[in-house]
C-alpha cells in the first residue's frame, strides 16, 4: 500500500528543486530526520547571485510571519520571527523600505511540531520564506500577486536547538534573498 503523506521540499529561485517523502511509521522518522538533515544542509547553502528580473525596482515590502507550533511550545512565536524578519532586512537590505501599506510582501512560515516516540524526543517542521509582489497578466492586463522569490526546507533536531535552527534558516533565506536582490538592483 502506498503512504498516503507527502512532503516536498522546494527551493525555487537559486538552488534547485529537491523533493523528499516523509513516512507515516514511527521507526522511518529517524531514517528520514538523517535523511532531511543532509539534504537540508544543501538546500539553504548559500548559491551564486542572480541578477532575478522578478526582483528590480522592488523598493518596498510589508512583512508578515506566521507560526504554527504542534504540542509544548518551543519559543517560536510570531513576535520573534518578526523581529527577526525586520531585524535582517534593515542589516541585509539597507535599500528596501518596510511599510505597512505596500503591496508587495515578505512571508516567513513556520510550522513546528514535537516528536517524542520511543528512544526520539525532538522536533520537526517546514519553514518557508516568500517574496511576493502586484504584477499585471500580460494577455489579460488583470492585476495579480506572483511570487518573486522562494525558499522553503524542513527543519529537524533536538528541542532545544528549535528556535535557532528556525531564525538560522531564517537568517540564510535573508542573506540568499538579498544577495540576488543586490543583484538585481546594483
Amino acid at each position: 500500500m502506498r503512504d498516503p503523506v507527502s512532503l516536498h521540499c522546494h527551493r525555487h529561485s537559486a538552488l534547485g528543486v529537491t523533493h523528499m517523502r516523509l513516512p507515516r511509521r514511527p521507526s522511518g522518522y529517524l531514517a528520514c530526520g538523517l535523511i532531511l538533515g543532509v539534504a537540508g544542509s544543501f538546500l539553504v547553502s548559500p548559491a551564486a547571485a542572480r541578477a532575478d528580473p522578478q526582483l528590480r525596482k522592488l523598493e518596498c515590502v510589508n512583512v508578515q510571519a506566521a507560526v504554527l507550533e504542534s504540542g509544548t511550545s518551543l519559543g517560536i512565536t510570531r513576535d520573534v520571527l518578526r523581529e527577526a524578519l525586520l531585524a535582517g532586512i534593515h542589516t541585509k537590505l539597507p535599500r528596501l523600505k518596510l511599510e505597512p501599506t505596500c503591496p508587495n510582501r515578505i512571508f516567513f512560515k513556520v510550522f513546528v511540531q514535537n516528536l517524542s516516540q520511543g528512544m526520539i524526543d525532538g522536533f520537526y517542521g517546514h519553514i518557508a520564506f516568500e517574496v511576493r509582489r502586484k504584477a499585471t497578466f500580460v494577455d489579460t492586463s488583470l492585476p495579480l500577486d506572483a511570487r518573486a522569490w522562494d525558499g522553503e526546507s524542513y527543519v529537524h533536531g533536538t528541542r532545544d536547538k528549535a528556535k535557532a535552527s528556525v531564525l538560522d534558516l531564517l537568517n540564510n533565506y535573508l542573506t540568499q534573498f538579498a544577495a540576488d536582490y543586490q543583484a538585481a538592483n546594483p
